[in-house]
């Protein structure tokens, strides 16, 4: 059964050990992709901050910082999906790709990125000493920066100078500035340049950190997982031609490709999309850059 209001006060207000008061809490987003509903709770403190809860008929509470690393309902019922699909897993039915799905949706990743993440989180099952916190962060760490050379290529830069090798966060920079120009994507680029810099700075804390527990060391894979999941998201679109095209007629984006046009060299010149809804045949035509 879903929490009332109280209930979810009053698990704020204990997790806070009767340090804060609630000031409001009103439910931000219910989901059901999963068969059953899952709430994402606004919660507004006195002098703790504010706080997302996550809870629902199959799902514990458990309340994550929004001024952390967590920006969004939709990130942070990601994150809770994922971190509650690994406790309750045992030794024996958790399976590591499972959990990088639930994190990334099922979503594409390039396939070196995805075998390390499996492998932190085949990890994040057996850890227990502190050694193994901290190991989990220096891969983690390591992650990102496969990621920066994976999503970066020399032309970003310009008149610049190169990064370093090992330079994620420029390099996130530079793709970012490449891929998502525009006004139309200022929020876009500001959620991903936070998560960025606040999932790197993370991983390093996990790395040297003498007081972690596995609860920290999930959600800086779950972090981890989630921020390879948006590059991928961002370069995916980027060769997803119609995407952002909606029907002219009904404004759906439910289409069919039913014919192309080529030119000499075999590239897509047109395309002609049928939607779904209303029959609306709509001609894309593609300029060459």
């Amino acid at each position: 059964m879903s929490r009332t209001y109280e209930d979810v006060t009053r698990y704020v207000e204990d997790q806070s050990q009767g340090k804060c008061k609630v000031l409001s809490a009103k439910t931000e987003h219910t989901f059901d992709d999963l068969g059953h509903k899952v709430n994402v709770w606004n919660v507004k403190t006195d002098n703790d901050g504010d706080w997302w809860v996550v809870e629902g008929d199959q799902s514990p509470m458990n309340l994550y910082p929004q001024g952390a690393y967590y920006f969004s309902a939709d990130e942070v019922y990601s994150f809770h999906i994922g971190i509650m699909q690994r406790m309750f897993s045992t030794h024996d039915t958790y399976n590591p790709e499972d959990y990088v799905k639930a994190v990334t949706l099922d979503n594409d990743i390039a396939p070196t990125l995805f075998r390390k993440l499996k492998n932190i989180s085949a990890l994040i099952d057996t850890a227990i000493e502190i050694e193994d916190f901290q190991a989990i962060g220096v891969q983690c760490r390591e992650i990102l920066i496969e990621l920066g050379n994976s999503i970066y290529k020399p032309e970003m830069a310009g008149d610049e100078e190169q990064p370093q090798a090992s330079n994620f966060k420029k390099k996130a920079e530079l793709f970012i500035k490449s891929y998502m120009s525009g006004s139309e994507n200022s929020e876009y680029r500001s959620i991903i340049k936070k998560m960025t810099e606040g999932t790197w700075d993370y991983a390093c804390k996990i790395t040297h950190s003498q007081t972690a527990t596995f609860y920290e060391v999930s959600t800086c894979v779950s972090l981890i997982i989630s921020l390879v999941n948006m590059y991928e998201n961002v370069r995916q679109k980027s060769s997803d031609p119609i995407s952002q095209f909606q029907c002219p007629n009904c404004k759906s984006k439910k289409f069919n490709v039913t014919d192309s046009e080529h030119d000499e060299n075999g590239v897509i010149s047109k395309l002609f999309l049928q939607c779904e809804e209303c029959g609306e045949v709509t001609q894309i035509d593609f300029i060459e850059k």
